[in-house]
């Protein structure tokens, strides 16, 4: 999707805060009852983005996958949406997904080549021996992780993955772009009533903007184990004129505000009355300004493997 003019962004941070209500922080140790909006709400994005992304991964792994005996570990699996999809997909392989709270995960899942297991990514080392999966996959956890410990995380990961076996990373950028006063107006009442420092203003919205932080991509850049990075890119529209990836979106966006807004209205970062007006001009705002998203996904291998190369012939049965 093409934009033309200069994309309004609204705060990153504030969009950070947004995007991680979906699950908890590992820097948080209180106990979340994920109720079914939670669920709901996970399940929505993770539909979103296969949409967008037309597939579930853009790792070259569909053959070897396909081919079976593969290992995949799905990181910050949440209620294993990503994780069952693709182990029905590819039965003959197997998938773990991992997450910091186990009141998420599935119990009793199917297809049974999935297991979910309660591990905290900051716990390191993780509980797996050196060159053990084929392929590692992390989505939406770049604010689960404190900043300062995503080196040693992901050089973690690294040590688990077999020579030759591939890491990708999918994550969002952290603005909404072409966001409207609605959402604009959520953001200055926030941040103008937090108790945290705000970040400088940003200059084509005069809200908030985010801090700086080593994106994920450089940082993998940076591993001398790894090799051949590939970044892909893809714009979410935000509403019913994006279509079904709009339409699922503006739903996500909906559901984070509506179990955000007892919180927001008893700690008095906006009053009930102006968010009610907010809410009722966001689902026209969003058509008028065209307000989208971007993502990427961010994908490399690790060096070392002295093996045979596996070729693949299509035949017809």
């Amino acid at each position: 999707m093409q934009k033309s003019g200069t994309a309004t962004t609204t705060a990153s941070s504030f969009t950070n805060f947004l995007k991680s209500k979906w699950r908890s922080s590992t820097k948080d140790t209180r106990h979340y009852k994920h109720v079914p909006t939670d669920i709901e709400r996970d399940w929505v994005r993770h539909n979103a983005l296969k949409l967008a992304f037309e597939s579930d991964f853009k790792a070259p792994m569909h053959r070897l996958l396909q081919a079976g005996g593969c290992e995949v570990l799905d990181v910050g699996c949440g209620a294993g949406f990503w994780s069952l999809d693709m182990a029905t997909k590819y039965r003959l392989s197997y998938f773990t997904g991992i997450d910091v709270d186990k009141n998420i995960l599935p119990v009793n899942p199917k297809p049974k080549n999935v297991l979910f297991q309660r591990i905290d990514v900051m716990e390191l080392p993780l509980p797996y021996e050196d060159d053990t999966f084929d392929y590692v996959f992390i989505r939406s956890m770049v604010d689960t992780v404190p900043d300062e410990e995503w080196d040693a995380v992901l050089r973690e990961f690294v040590r688990i993955m077999k020579k030759g076996a591939f890491i990708e990373c999918v994550e969002a950028y952290e603005n909404l772009f072409d966001a409207g006063p609605a959402m604009s107006t959520i953001l200055r009442r926030a941040f103008a009533n937090s108790s945290s420092p705000s970040p400088p203003n940003s200059p084509t919205t005069g809200v908030p903007s985010g801090t700086i932080q080593n994106p994920l991509p450089n940082r993998m850049a940076a591993i001398g184990h790894l090799m051949g990075m590939q970044i892909r890119h893809t714009h979410t529209p935000v509403g019913l004129y994006g279509g079904a990836v709009g339409s699922s979106l503006l739903e996500y966006w909906e559901r984070i505000i509506q179990s955000s807004r007892q919180k927001w209205i008893q700690d008095k970062l906006i009053g009930e009355k102006e968010l009610e007006e907010v809410v009722n001009e966001l689902r026209g705002e969003v058509e008028e300004y065209k307000t989208y998203m971007s993502w990427y996904s961010v994908v490399a291998q690790k060096k070392g493997y002295k093996g045979p190369v596996i070729r693949f012939e299509d035949v017809d049965t």
